[in-house]
């Protein structure tokens, strides 16, 4: 019989101690690299626990369900993600609009948030929006802007970048169990059981908000 229990505690401590680590590219990589801790919510949900299932057991990760697309990241092309979420983001990870960090984030900053109301106000009126490539051109080229402060506008570029380049896969779960084959400690806990037999066990959980 294995110390589930302790293996258990082991497997939270990895994954939260994964999350923290800045081993994840930003997008492009030329935007360098960072952790998955933002506001910490994420994280914080974590817990892995040992359940009974009838006369077995397995070991359950509980977490926000926002795990999974931590996880498998953001395809490109995808609906764009709220630019309020992105400015929420950028105060979690103490990102400000300076002139170095729009031109690390290719922020064009009031362009791309000028062509992006320009394309609003298409929408709205029933018109079909316009590349934002070609639009982002001619609002540069005719050095159009609207009064949009720094700070939306970078928010506004980064949020083009996701559009265009997705968000890359952190392939959190592939890190983990690289590390648990390797733990020495799981090894020994482990006794005869092979470690496929371990990864059988393993269960997700994935609620909103769970704390």
């Amino acid at each position: 019989m294995i110390n589930a229990q302790q293996i258990a505690e082991l497997i939270d401590n990895m994954l939260k101690d994964l999350l923290e680590q800045p081993i994840y590219p930003y997008g492009n990589t030329k935007f360098g690299m960072g952790n998955k801790v933002a506001s910490g919510s994420l994280r914080d949900s974590i817990e892995v626990k040992v359940v009974r299932k009838n006369t077995d057991i397995a070991i359950e990760l509980f977490a926000n369900d926002y795990f999974q697309w931590v996880q498998s990241g953001r395809a490109p092309g995808k609906k764009g993600v709220p630019v309020s979420a992105i400015m929420q983001w950028m105060g979690y990870r103490g990102i400000t609009a300076t002139d170095s960090n729009n031109q690390k984030y290719g922020a064009l900053q009031s362009q791309v948030a000028t062509a992006y109301i320009i394309n609003k106000g298409r929408i709205k009126k029933n018109k079909k929006p316009l590349p934002m490539d070609v639009l982002i051109k001619w609002v540069k080229d005719k050095n159009i802007r609207f009064n949009i402060d720094l700070q939306k506008g970078m928010a506004f570029a980064i949020q083009s970048n996701i559009k265009k380049f997705g968000i890359r896969p952190a392939n959190i779960e592939d890190k983990l169990f690289e590390q648990i084959a390797t733990n020495d400690d799981i090894v020994m806990l482990l006794g005869d059981l092979a470690f496929e037999d371990l990864v059988d066990r393993i269960e997700y959980n994935l609620t909103a908000n769970i704390k």
